[in-house]
């Protein structure tokens, strides 16, 4: 480590004077030569990888923001690979842990995935110095920016009360270090959060946050540890578990927004988003099953499987985890044929990757924030090429990889093995062409599957609702309400 000090503190400097004065053709030279460095088999420590990493994420963060839009701008994407990867790395520079959270959050909420950045920015708060500060005003006006495009009373009060909560807590901090957040916060500076700060007025200042609600449940143990479990782990179609794991939150509340159309016709739209909503629901539950290894266990019996000795698990449970992953990669199919009827693309061959959206004109020129992120989501369900440029190709992302085990799972056979066994061979394997996984990984894909195609769905509502606020009436078309039939 100590023979890379001088050349990690030298690529600091030389990069961070290269952001200071936009010098894009330095800074990609830098990113050539730091890939290389990165990806050399030599004996370099992977805590310097981490480092090296962590420069070059900083690098295409700054590229992305060179007027390439948001839509399909390779540098943030090669921006939150070099995150992912800075957290896969054993041996990591664990000080810079929460600047690279923060930045792959921001990184997340300039592509309008601002869901999956509140629990980034919540980690990096924990801690103290820049990316606490950073992490306290993206909160405030990410929950912000959100509630102006909920429909939901009571979730757009919740969300600008934690705003509001949030930006207390930092401008309650005896002084703010960083120069532009400080600006951002003084009160008539004319900034967004500024302007929300003198609307409010304190006026939040004696209302309890989610944690205090009166509302108890009153499950049977089962439900309860099962609610539980869904609420801990941010799984429920409601916005308000974005902010909190409180009780009051364990509904799947969130409903297909009021939108507009012809006289006569049926809430169709509404109800294929209830459809979707209630299989992911039960995929859900079968997940959470199979990863406490509930099922049936007669099932099992005199089956006579064959052993490939290499720690196979045929038992039940891994079925229903096969079966949940599945379940929610076909509901996230289903987002996109609700998105081509309600658009009227009229599109061949659907389904919910990046080259069925990045076939949609339609799509793109909505400018939907939502549509944005269902696209950037889309992405990590796409199966990768074998373009060497790609940095998911040199950088080993597949440690977040869904997509091989998405075509796997419906197409060819996945062997679910002991932890123990991994990588184990006892003969030649010319014939196995399974997609290998240990049930641990299994599990924690699992889990992402499931965040995702929730946060999927929510993005799904919040793109209709957004389209409707700008669709003008006319002599053709009538407002349905939300409060559809329900049952």
């Amino acid at each position: 480590m100590n023979d890379w000090n001088e050349k990690i503190a030298s690529f600091a400097e030389n990069i961070d004077a290269c952001i200071e004065c936009d010098d894009v053709d330095a800074l990609n030279e830098f990113s050539i030569e730091l890939k290389k460095l990165i990806s050399n088999e030599i004996e370099m420590p992977n805590v310097v990888k981490s480092i090296l990493t962590y420069y070059l994420s900083n690098i295409y963060q700054h590229l992305g923001s060179g007027g390439a839009g948001r839509w399909n701008n390779q540098n943030y994407a090669n921006a939150i690979i070099c995150h992912r990867k800075f957290y896969k790395y054993e041996d990591r520079a664990d000080e810079l842990l929460p600047q690279v959270e923060v930045n792959h959050a921001n990184t997340l909420e300039i592509l309008c995935r601002t869901f999956e950045a509140i629990p980034l920015w919540r980690k990096g708060i924990a801690h103290y110095g820049d990316a606490e500060e950073v992490g306290l005003y993206r909160l405030a006006t990410g929950l912000l920016w959100i509630s102006h495009h909920l429909y939901d009373e009571e979730h757009i009060y919740y969300y600008q009360l934690y705003a509001y909560k949030y930006v207390s807590v930092l401008l309650g901090k005896e002084s703010i270090n960083n120069d532009a957040i400080k600006e951002e916060v003084r009160v008539g500076s004319g900034s967004y959060i500024s302007g929300f700060l003198q609307h409010v007025k304190k006026s939040f200042d004696a209302d309890p946050d989610l944690l205090a609600h009166s509302y108890k449940p009153i499950y049977s143990k089962e439900e309860k540890k099962y609610r539980s479990w869904c609420k801990d782990n941010v799984l429920f179609i409601n916005p308000l578990n974005d902010l909190e794991n409180a009780w009051v939150v364990d509904h799947d509340v969130l409903n297909f927004p009021s939108y507009r159309t012809r006289i006569f016709e049926g809430p169709y739209l509404s109800a294929s988003f209830s459809s979707m909503k209630n299989e992911y629901c039960y995929y859900r539950h079968l997940f959470y099953e199979g990863s406490k290894k509930k099922y049936t266990k007669f099932t099992d019996k005199d089956k006579y499987l064959t052993d490939t000795l290499d720690g196979v698990v045929y038992e039940g449970y891994i079925e229903k985890i096969k079966n949940a992953l599945k379940g929610c990669f076909s509901v996230l199919d289903k987002i996109s044929r609700l998105l081509d009827k309600y658009y009227e693309l009229n599109s061949s061959q659907i389904a919910f990757n990046r080259q069925w959206f990045d076939n949609q004109k339609t799509l793109k020129d909505q400018n939907n924030p939502f549509i944005i992120a269902l696209f950037w989501l889309s992405k990590d369900f796409t199966q990768h090429d074998s373009d060497e440029r790609r940095p998911s190709y040199w950088l080993d992302d597949s440690a977040f990889e869904v997509r091989e085990l998405r075509n796997e799972l419906e197409h060819g056979w996945v062997r679910v093995v002991n932890p123990e066994f991994e990588s184990f061979l006892t003969w030649d394997n010319n014939h196995d062409y399974a997609y290998t996984i240990t049930s641990d990984e299994l599990n924690n894909k699992g889990m992402y599957v499931l965040k995702q195609t929730r946060n999927a769905l929510i993005y799904l509502c919040l793109a209709i609702n957004f389209t409707e606020k700008f669709t003008k009436n006319n002599d053709e078309v009538v407002a349905f309400s939300n409060k559809v039939p329900l049952t």
